[in-house]
């Protein structure tokens, strides 16, 4: 696998992890499954060992941050809309709360600005007011729908070669 997929596949599994999308031993079961998967030569093997043994998502982070740092893994927009399309999928599916949701997502425009066509104001206007995730009318709520669309399909394109050893 080349060098940019597996920068691609630490970002996607990064963000899985720090949005809460995926549990502990979903973790475990992805990293198992990209270890024996004979097609993916995603990371050396102890990477995706420890991984596919870590007890916490603290300790996955720690792993996947390590590796990330070896591999130059930037921090951009593609993160950025990975983990803003976690987020949004995670509080639909009432895997992390809404007051969570906010949080992350005031961090995120804050610390990523200058990846995002979103402001603070933007997040003032369309989400705080109602307490609610924004319909699809707004500016955030276009761009939380097209970031969890990206996450999908992202997820979906790293785990099908997986599931198919």
């Amino acid at each position: 696998m080349d060098e940019d997929k597996n920068k691609n596949f630490l970002l996607l599994i990064f963000s899985l992890v720090e949005s809460k999308y995926l549990s502990v031993a979903e973790i475990n079961n992805l990293a198992s499954a990209a270890g024996v998967a004979s097609e993916l030569e995603v990371m050396p093997e102890f990477w995706l060992t420890e991984l596919a043994v870590c007890q916490t998502a603290d300790e996955a982070q720690d792993i996947l941050l390590e590796q990330m740092r070896e591999q130059h893994v930037v921090f951009d927009e593609r993160y950025v809309s990975l983990f803003l399309g976690f987020l949004y999928l995670g509080v639909q599916e009432g895997k992390i709360s809404l007051s969570e949701f906010e949080a992350e997502l005031v961090d995120l425009i804050d610390g990523y600005s200058n990846y995002m066509i979103l402001t603070i104001e933007d997040f003032c206007h369309d989400f705080s007011p109602l307490n609610c995730l924004p319909d699809q009318n707004t500016a955030l709520g276009c761009y939380l729908i097209d970031a969890a669309e990206k996450s999908k399909n992202a997820f979906c394109a790293a785990i099908k070669p997986l599931l198919n050893t």
